[in-house]
């Protein structure tokens, strides 16, 4: 049973930490609650469609009416057999874009769909919320902390206390595994569909940290060893102290 001292330590010693870096970097924090409505009122959904929707329109001033509805159901009902055929589906759209068709000057024509804006990081809108409330098929799961760029989910983190000693990274691994489904013990445990667009998780406990990406399994997850584009000396100014292994990688990787 986890108990009070073990939740006190987990939000204040590694949840916290990880928020306010992230804040530091420029991501705005929104609690979960105000995010609801952003996903037309559904735990289920986990794509922030609406503010989606505002980054589609922002970033392609071209599309409108079911153009639009096609690019924002490409990475919110992703058809595949499985997580993994879905994840590289969703990764292939948000990467490289999705072709739709839209009349221009009376011709039909083929345009691609730009989800992020690669070339200028500021064009994006960056957002961290914690205990992010997803409904499976027969569980809710709470993330600690989830990422999302342009209201598309792209990095989960799990935390624990680092007063598990070892076991810290076991216990957040196979939380993560759980919420993927990823063995068949977790059926209908998790909640797979918000790891469709997810391409980071990672199991963090304030003093250390690893991450692998979707499908990893707990064994294969990896340390992150820089956090460039900032050195070290500016994370420790950034932070007003010396930087942890789980700044490093938060930094370093998102």
């Amino acid at each position: 049973m986890t108990t009070p001292t073990a939740v006190w330590n987990e939000l204040r010693l590694a949840e916290e930490p990880a928020v306010d870096l992230l804040e530091g970097l420029g991501y705005a924090y929104v609690p979960a609650e105000e995010l609801l409505s952003d996903r037309g009122g559904s735990e289920r959904q986990p794509v922030l469609v609406s503010r989606l929707e505002r980054a589609l329109r922002r970033l392609n001033p071209w599309l409108t009416g079911d153009a639009l509805r096609r690019a924002v159901r490409a990475v919110t009902h992703v058809e595949a057999a499985d997580l993994m055929e879905a994840n590289e589906k969703a990764y292939v759209a948000l990467t490289y874009g999705v072709a739709v068709e839209v009349e221009e000057n009376g011709r039909r024509m083929s345009r691609t769909v730009r989800y992020f804006d690669f070339d200028d990081p500021a064009n994006n809108e960056f957002l961290v919320t914690r205990q992010y409330r997803v409904a499976g098929q027969r569980k809710v799961i709470k993330p600690d902390v989830v990422v999302f760029v342009n209201g598309v989910p792209l990095a989960v983190i799990e935390c624990k206390p680092p007063t598990l000693g070892e076991e810290w990274r076991f216990e957040a691994t196979e939380q993560l595994e759980r919420y993927q489904e990823l063995d068949e013990k977790w059926r209908q445990q998790g909640a797979p569909q918000l790891f469709h667009t997810v391409q980071a998780v990672i199991a963090a406990c304030g003093q250390a940290a690893c991450f692998g990406t979707v499908g990893t399994p707990g064994r294969a997850y990896l340390e992150w060893k820089t956090p460039h584009p900032l050195s070290e000396d500016e994370l420790a100014e950034l932070l007003g102290r010396t930087p942890t292994p789980q700044d490093v990688l938060l930094a370093g990787l998102l």
